[in-house]
């Protein structure tokens, strides 16, 4: 018998298990089956990476799915947390640190993936969503709104048939194969990560109490980054008890064949990262994988069609881990798949609003790219860098996350009406990620900088930007809002401009046009970084 549903979902991984979830919210009735080609239950620690949430996916799962009882399972994240390269790495303690102390005001979490999809398997039953695991997708027949889906389940083959079919198979990219919809992305950066099964904190590394005292809460369930020039290392703890280790460096730099392996991997980190690699050694037998991704940025054509068809997650996009903003870009994607789905289904015409979500998604994508592209060399400068990353966090919280927080970002309205000044947040970071990259090129004076601790929770515009993504606001008072975090953006970029070309007059090319201003924002920042203010 031939087995119909709404919609179908190819993938039971994190983005089409949560898009299962968030349809089901809006709609009771509607018909849903998720495929999964493994085995359920996933392996817990050793599954997946991606472990890192942020503000917009964390507030996605907690509060857009309900699932915060499932987060609480998981383990708090203490933010973003940065140690620039110093002299040998030896020593820890003595690389300047960028960081928070204390816990941010907008919760975000460190995600077991193989634990957490489990949980979300279970949620999706109760909510009476068919879900079949070592199940394969045999042949995929597209029309209008009426799909037919050859599966193979458990050597068992059958026929369905649905109004939506939606891929989240991950890199296999189902569809965006069968369509040829692969696009190039020009970001030239590989990684390789692995896990071992015990819970490695950075904390236990310096003995020093002076060292401890900086920070109230423990270094260890921050995503700690160490960074050098083209590169950084992830050290992500999980609840499971496992740590999670990534290297990802630009390939200019870093030619990928020094760390594809995992012999490979302890050898890179011996030369950049010894004091860290002294640490695995002693656990290897703990050791439970290792993947590795060649050129793991990647782009799609179209993500979204009004004939019933949807990509989302690493099917589709993926552009750089660092911020940890995939499962950002999961939410954004699954929240306009949602609408157009639930528009549909109450009888709406989608055709034209197809269209607006494809190029606004388009858009957010390509307004993320200049974060990355070009930018790994900064890593090494940590004068630099820290400015950008502050900069980086300002845009975030002050544009994109606020929006997706207020529940503005399928308004199609209201987006219009704010378009003019997300434009020019646009515009004005392109210049600055410009004169980062070439402040980074010229400035060495941080080079032998050391035993810095840049506390970002005592920096007073970040925490207030954080905590202001959960306030209720009206339209107007969102649309307040964002003219008013453009002028601050504006301020923030002309204070470092001034304070870039001052020690470096030749950068004033690549700067923004500068006014005369006595905002301090960042003058604390700038004298621990040896600022000559």
């Amino acid at each position: 018998m031939l087995k119909t549903y709404d919609v179908l979902i190819m993938g039971g991984g994190l983005s089409g298990l949560t898009l299962a979830i968030q349809l089901k919210r809006r709609v009771e009735n509607i018909r849903i089956l998720v495929i999964e080609k493994n085995a359920y239950p996933v392996p817990e620690a050793a599954h997946k990476v991606g472990e890192s949430s942020v503000e917009i996916a964390s507030h996605y799962l907690g509060e857009v799915l309900g699932l915060q009882a499932e987060l609480e399972n998981e383990l708090p994240k203490l933010g973003l947390r940065f140690f620039y390269t110093y002299k040998d790495n030896k020593d820890i303690s003595k690389r300047i640190e960028l960081g928070p102390s204390t816990f941010p005001a907008s919760k975000s979490y460190q995600l077991d993936r193989g634990k957490f999809e489990n949980a979300l398997i279970k949620h999706c039953l109760k909510l009476k969503i068919d879900f079949q695991d070592n199940c394969k997708v045999k042949e995929i027949s597209l029309g209008k709104n009426d799909h037919q889906i050859s599966l193979l389940h458990n050597e068992q083959e059958s026929l369905v048939q649905s109004k939506w079919l939606v891929d989240a198979t991950g890199r296999m990219s189902l569809l965006k194969r069968k369509l040829k919809l692969a696009k190039p992305a020009y970001h030239d950066v590989n990684a390789s990560w692995f896990r071992i099964n015990h819970e490695i904190r950075v904390d236990d590394w310096i003995t020093e109490q002076s060292w401890h005292d900086r920070v109230v809460e423990p270094r260890w369930l921050s995503t700690n980054h160490l960074l050098g020039k083209g590169y950084w290392v992830w050290i992500i703890p999980l609840s499971t008890g496992a740590t999670s280790i990534g290297i990802v460096a630009d390939a200019k730099i870093h030619p990928y064949a020094e760390f594809n392996t995992f012999e490979r991997a302890k050898v890179w980190l011996k030369k950049y990262e010894p004091q860290f690699a002294q640490i695995i050694d002693q656990h290897l037998e703990q050791f439970q994988d290792f993947l590795t991704l060649k050129h793991y940025s990647h782009n799609c054509k179209k993500m979204f069609s009004a004939d019933g068809w949807a990509i989302t997650g690493d099917a589709g996009i993926f552009l750089d881990p660092f911020y940890s903003p995939g499962s950002d870009f999961i939410a954004m994607n699954n929240s306009f798949i949602t609408e157009l789905i639930v528009k549909q289904y109450a009888g709406e015409d989608i055709a034209l609003v197809t269209g607006h979500y494809e190029k606004l998604f388009r858009t957010l994508f390509l307004a993320f790219g200049p974060v990355y592209e070009d930018q790994y060399p900064i890593m090494g400068n940590a004068r630099v860098m820290t400015i950008k990353v502050i900069w980086d966090f300002t845009l975030y919280w002050s544009g994109i996350a606020v929006i997706y927080f207020r529940g503005k970002l399928c308004d199609l309205m209201f987006m219009q009406s704010a378009a003019v000044i997300l434009q020019q947040i646009y515009q004005l970071n392109i210049q600055m990620q410009g004169l980062f990259r070439h402040w980074a090129e010229i400035d060495a004076s941080t080079d032998d900088m050391h035993d810095v601790f840049l506390n970002y929770s005592n920096i007073e515009f970040l925490q207030q930007l954080n905590k202001g993504l959960h306030k209720e606001q009206s339209d107007e008072e969102l649309q307040q809002q964002l003219m008013q975090n453009i002028a601050f953006i504006k301020e923030l970029a002309n204070e470092i401009a001034i304070e870039a070309t001052r020690t470096f007059p030749e950068l004033k090319e690549h700067a923004p046009e500068m006014q005369e201003s006595s905002s301090k924002h960042l003058q604390d920042i700038f004298v621990l970084l040896g600022s000559r203010l």
